[in-house]
C-alpha cells in the first residue's frame, strides 16, 4: 500500500486514511471535509472526528 504525503495531494475528500494516534479506539476511516490544515474523518464506526493533517496517513 502506498502513502501520499498531504503537501502533494491537491483533493483529499473521499480518500481512505489511517490515524497515527487512535480516537474512539478506531484508527482507520474517509476523509469527508478539508478544513485547510484539518482534516474531518468518518471513522469506520460512523464517528466524526477533526485532526491535523499532519496526524493523518492517506492510503492509496
Amino acid at each position: 500500500m502506498a502513502t501520499i504525503d498531504m503537501e502533494q495531494l491537491d483533493g483529499v475528500v473521499g480518500c481512505f486514511c489511517t490515524l497515527l494516534y487512535p480516537r474512539r479506539g478506531q484508527t482507520e476511516g474517509t476523509i469527508v471535509e478539508d478544513l485547510g490544515c484539518e482534516v474531518i474523518v468518518q471513522l469506520i464506526n460512523g464517528k466524526e472526528v477533526t485532526e491535523y493533517k499532519d496526524d493523518v496517513v492517506i492510503c492509496e
